[in-house]
């Protein structure tokens, strides 16, 4: 069966959540699809996360999926109180097929990707990439992601690196082991005059095994992967981009490939609770062939 095109994606909204007694009512709205075969809509739901399947329940009008007929607009009740959940919709046609998802939306906030648009063909480069800033009582900075490889973009995740702890200033090895070289030189040459061989001879020792503690610690620098910065060694190879943009709400990305997929979505993180973070959507576009 035909799986026909649909455009409501980005036009699913929120439109109020309303709390009684335990329960929460949600209602959705939604531009209709311009495709003349529609025959109805389905309500996709899920609590607590946005992975898919959307196979959430509680709802009082059924489990996800709702089918709501041909309307534009729908009201899920009974669902439960204090609890985020996360909403898309699909069109479905007189034979059953059905459209691809739209975007998502939450009853709790969560940034909404602006540019590119979704599935856009033929993005000039350098991409702007936009997304909506956080209302007035969220305080948050944003990391912007976007790379070759959707499941890499799906999983990427902000690191949050914990301050170093304050008054602990440990000796580096290399410096007790110069400390310790020199001490026992020093005592090298306490040495009678006659074991003036011996001394020499240790002295000697010494400085080599110096030398190879300070080799060995000051080799093997390099190596190791960034996932924050990773440039692809071969064509065939994903590339994963991270950029901390503070409070800003768009990033210009010049070090993009012609006629490229990219995916991405950005990660917004509490300042107060860097465990606390709000994740979008991930998104796709194709570069242009320049």
């Amino acid at each position: 069966m035909k799986l026909f095109q649909i455009l409501i994606i980005s036009f699913l909204i929120l439109v109020n959540s309303i709390s009684m007694a335990f329960c929460q009512d949600i209602t959705l709205s939604w531009d209709p699809s311009p495709t003349p075969e529609v025959d109805g809509y389905k309500v996709y739901y899920k609590q607590d996360n946005m992975d898919f399947p959307f196979d959430g329940t509680g709802a009082a009008e059924g489990t996800s999926p709702v089918d709501v007929g041909n309307v534009l607009s729908t009201t899920l009740t009974g669902l439960s109180d204090g609890v985020t959940y996360f909403f898309s919709v699909t069109a479905y046609d007189n034979n059953e097929a059905e459209s691809s998802y739209s975007n998502i939306v939450s009853n709790s906030w969560l940034p909404s990707l602006a540019i590119p648009t979704d599935r856009a063909t033929n993005e000039p480069v350098p991409v702007t990439f936009r997304w909506e800033t956080a209302p007035s009582d969220y305080d948050v900075t944003y990391t912007l992601y976007y790379g070759t490889d959707q499941n890499e973009v799906s999983n990427a995740n902000v690191i949050f690196i914990a301050p170093p702890v304050s008054g602990n200033k440990n000796i580096p090895s290399f410096a007790i082991i110069i400390l310790v070289t020199l001490f026992l030189l020093r005592m090298a040459y306490r040495f009678p005059p006659k074991l003036k061989h011996s001394r020499q001879t240790i002295s000697f020792l010494l400085v080599v095994l110096l030398g190879g503690f300070l080799t060995a610690c000051g080799g093997g620098g390099g190596g190791g992967d960034s996932a924050t910065d990773r440039s692809a060694a071969s064509p065939t190879e994903s590339v994963l981009y991270s950029v901390n943009k503070g409070s800003s709400d768009y990033h210009q990305a010049y070090d993009l490939e012609a006629s490229t997929t990219y995916f991405w979505k950005v990660v917004a993180t509490d300042t107060q609770d860097p465990n606390l973070t709000y994740e979008s959507e991930v998104r796709q576009f194709t570069t242009e062939d320049f």
